[in-house]
């Protein structure tokens, strides 16, 4: 979920990406063939991977967007997602959780998982207008931060504010209530008591350049143990306006590009 360099062909005119469709399906409508190619996705991205882990984890979810290759139909990317009601400090509400995550890297730095997400919080949102929806993610990678903190300003922790109290009582709730003793509250972190998977070296290293960005420095600091497999946890308020935002910038960011390539530009068939 994250950026790349955009390769340059013989004539200096930008090479067209492969492309993404995403969908979002029912979890237990997934087949041998489509899970098998999502653990192989997932092992691929991370040191220490366990199957049965991962088939846990999946069990677990209702929902999972599926990120395949618009020309071969090779799924290249995937996001698990739990939706469960809660008691909110202001009546009933909503939380969604993400789960295990991963884009294979030739196609980082595409939207369609943003978006596929963008759409799921938004018939979530539509449905019952007047209940309050909670993003609940922990994060061992500061691009998936960068997806939280870019997108709603309501959310805990952030570089920019102090935590709201409100919003941080409820997502130490449900840490304490998913990960137990495993979740440092006073550090916000989630340290796992047995080893768990990590992102492999080298995948999405902490670079100068991404330390130019005050959020990525502030999730370095906040999760020092983020190479380990430590999880820095997080919480924001999902608010139509912020996602109608979040659509506007991903739309703009895609015409601005289309814009810059010259037209017949692209790789030479």
């Amino acid at each position: 979920m994250t950026g790349t360099a955009i390769p340059i062909d013989v004539v200096g005119a930008r090479r067209r990406a492969p492309a993404l469709l995403a969908r979002t399906v029912a979890a237990c409508a997934l087949d041998a063939p489509t899970r098998d190619a999502a653990y192989a996705l997932f092992r691929g991205a991370y040191d220490g991977t366990d199957r049965a882990r991962f088939e846990r984890d999946l069990a677990e979810k209702q929902h999972v967007i599926l990120l395949h290759d618009r020309e071969s139909g090779a799924l290249r990317g995937f996001s698990t997602v739990l939706v469960r009601e809660l008691a909110g400090p202001r009546g009933p509400a909503a939380v969604v959780f993400s789960g295990d995550t991963v884009i294979d890297r030739a196609y980082w730095g595409q939207k369609q998982l943003q978006l596929a997400f963008a759409r799921l919080l938004f018939r979530l949102k539509l449905a019952r207008p007047g209940r309050e929806l909670y993003w609940f993610l922990v994060s061992k990678g500061y691009r998936t931060y960068l997806l939280l903190a870019n997108a709603f300003p309501r959310a805990v922790p952030r570089f920019d504010r102090p935590d709201e109290p409100e919003l941080r009582r409820v997502l130490d709730a449900l840490a304490r209530e998913r990960f137990g003793a495993e979740y440092d509250a006073a550090g916000g972190v989630v340290r796992y008591a047995s080893p768990r998977e990590h992102v492999r070296e080298g995948l999405a290293p902490v670079t100068a350049e991404a330390l130019r960005s005050a959020h990525v420095r502030f999730f370095v600091e906040r999760n020092p143990g983020h190479a380990a497999g430590d999880e820095l946890a997080c919480l924001a308020v999902v608010r139509t306006r912020d996602l109608a935002r979040t659509v506007v910038r991903i739309a703009a960011a895609r015409a601005r590009r289309a814009l810059a390539v010259p037209r017949g530009a692209g790789t030479p068939r």
